[in-house]
């Protein structure tokens, strides 16, 4: 009897942990954190986990002309040459996050369920257009508080994921000394290629405010 009672009791205490942290865990979102936008500045350090070599860059954030869209770019101080041209927006007809992807190397479109907690992952789809092969990979933007995140460029390996790039990022004002060129991105071919794929969906403007 006391076996029995003790094994009762044992299962009842797991069953109400495993609830207590179920009803702890925050739903997936379509929106930032709240406080927290891409818009603005942003110095960012940090490494290739895979060589162990510095890695600064510069990012900045604004909606786009239409309103539909918000764009990033980001700019690769050391080492220099890489200049990265994302768009982030909400895909209604799926209720899921779509993310851009325009680089020397060529385009891609990722997808997202949306926010899970602090973090947004966004994972390549299909549509990978590299100037060579390249595996699966995915980017998790990490927000620490209003004024700092994380990014994290992973790819697919033996089954897992490996990390391949990681910075961290502080907002900064004034705007820094990098020529962006941010009004030239949102009308160039891949660009326009992708988002003529995503037409259809009647894709409608992420908020960043109050959140990303």
């Amino acid at each position: 009897m006391r076996q029995s009672l003790r094994a009762y009791l044992g299962f009842l205490a797991m069953s109400l942990t495993v609830c207590s942290a179920h009803g702890l865990s925050q739903p997936i979102s379509l929106e930032p954190p709240s406080g927290f936008s891409f818009t603005g500045y942003w110095q960012c350090a940090g490494s290739f986990p895979g060589s162990g070599r510095q890695h600064r860059s510069v990012y900045h954030g604004e909606p786009s002309a239409d309103g539909k869209w918000v764009d990033l770019t980001e700019t690769d101080l050391e080492p220099k040459g890489y200049v990265g041209r994302y768009e982030l927006g909400t895909d209604s007809g799926q209720d899921k996050l779509v993310f851009i992807d325009v680089n020397s190397a060529g385009y891609a479109i990722f997808e997202s369920p949306g926010w899970d907690g602090r973090t947004l992952t966004v994972t390549s789809t299909d549509v990978l257009h590299y100037s060579s092969a390249s595996p699966k990979n995915r980017f998790l933007y990490t927000v620490n508080d209003a004024k700092h995140f994380d990014v994290e460029w992973q790819y697919e390996k033996a089954g897992g994921w490996a990390s391949g790039d990681l910075l961290h990022c502080a907002a900064q004002t004034p705007r820094l000394a990098v020529n962006y060129q941010t009004e030239t991105h949102s009308g160039s071919s891949a660009f326009a290629l992708s988002k003529a794929f995503l037409a259809p969906k009647q894709t409608l403007l992420l908020t960043l405010l109050p959140l990303f």
